[in-house]
């Protein structure tokens, strides 16, 4: 789970399907992904699985100074769709690198992810690997596949990624003998009001600020990504230990967060409500073969009273192939997810194939 401060290797690492980066100008990747899974009616449902085709490249500009560059599409396989626009566009950005570390502007993968996420969520394009149940009773979703919903000023509602934010700018530093630190600033567009009639807006809609050192093979690292222009507590702090070494790897993670929720139960107009996770990893590879595991135990609390304390297990079996993989996944939801949630345990199997 080492991170680079090549912008062109951060986003090797975030999709492991790219080739190796270099200093080309244009390198293009894409990831092709289709799974099969059961649903809670007992039917096969056919899924695309955030299938992806991108570019990414740098090139020097003055001595020691590379700009580079990342953009990201989704593709659908279910219906054979291409397009950049809403939740489809998945990442653009430019950004400099050198001595000093490096500058990165536009969507992006936050630095929350990056330091204090990708051990757990190592798997993550998988609907159940990301943690979450969504229905409509609610969503229980413990790492970070959705963002954060707040409140501005005004009144007005507003979704805010922390996967990958919109509008932002990133400060990394380099390398200095493991330990690392990132800022993240996510500007606003306007339609984030900094007083009740509308008039004005936020200049800077939230903050993330997060740090790893790295001592032989356990890397330890923390962060804070909080919503400082919106009304109310909207934020996540986490903690995360990862542990890597030739073919085993284990991971451990806390998480606190706040953020407006609409479950069932809840204030019809909403409420800020507290979520604990603590959650354990461990994978083995063995030649092409990899089994991992993952144990979450998730506490929730809301104003109006409805708490849940439950917990999510998952097992995965993934065979690597020359260019891409199979997998299997079973995952199942405590009680009280079951009962509130309306959460279900889901057995799907899938390929993927990277270029």
């Amino acid at each position: 789970m080492k991170l680079s401060t090549s912008i062109a290797l951060v986003a090797t690492m975030l999709t492991p399907t790219l080739a190796q980066a270099n200093s080309e100008l244009f390198n293009w990747y894409g990831s092709i992904r289709v799974q099969l899974q059961d649903t809670k009616d007992g039917e096969v449902e056919y899924k695309d699985n955030y299938s992806r085709i991108g570019a990414y490249g740098s090139t020097e500009i003055l001595d020691g100074i590379k700009a580079t560059y990342n953009f990201e599409f989704r593709l659908f396989t279910d219906d054979g769709s291409f397009a950049g626009d809403d939740d489809r566009a998945r990442l653009a950005n430019v950004g400099l690198e050198g001595d000093f570390g490096s500058f990165l502007i536009g969507k992006q993968y936050s630095p929350h992810w990056n330091f204090t996420d990708n051990a757990i969520d190592i798997f993550s394009d998988i609907d159940q690997s990301a943690g979450c149940t969504n229905e409509s009773a609610g969503v229980i979703c413990h790492t970070h596949r959705y963002g954060l919903w707040a409140v501005d000023a005004a009144g007005n509602g507003h979704y805010i990624e922390y996967l990958r934010p919109d509008r932002a700018i990133t400060y990394m530093t380099p390398n200095m003998a493991g330990f690392q630190a990132a800022i993240m600033a996510v500007t606003n567009n306007g339609d984030v009001k900094s007083n009740a009639a509308g008039t004005e807006s936020e200049s800077i809609v939230g903050y993330n600020f997060a740090a790893k050192y790295t001592i032989a093979d356990i890397t330890v690292s923390a962060s804070r990504y909080d919503l400082t222009g919106m009304v109310g507590d909207n934020k996540v702090d986490a903690v995360q230990v990862a542990y890597n070494h030739e073919q085993l790897s284990l991971a451990a993670r806390y998480q606190d967060s706040s953020d407006m929720r609409f479950y069932e139960g809840l204030n019809p107009s909403g409420e800020i409500v507290e979520e604990e996770i603590y959650e354990v990893y461990a994978g083995y590879k063995i030649n092409e073969w990899q089994i991992q595991a993952t144990y979450a135990d998730v506490s929730m609390d809301s104003p109006s009273g409805l708490t849940v304390d439950t917990s999510q297990v998952i097992l995965d079996v993934i065979y690597h192939h020359k260019a891409g993989t199979f997998y299997a996944e079973y995952s199942a939801w405590g009680d009280e997810a079951e009962q509130v949630y309306e959460a279900t345990d889901t057995i799907l199997v899938g390929y993927r194939l990277d270029f």
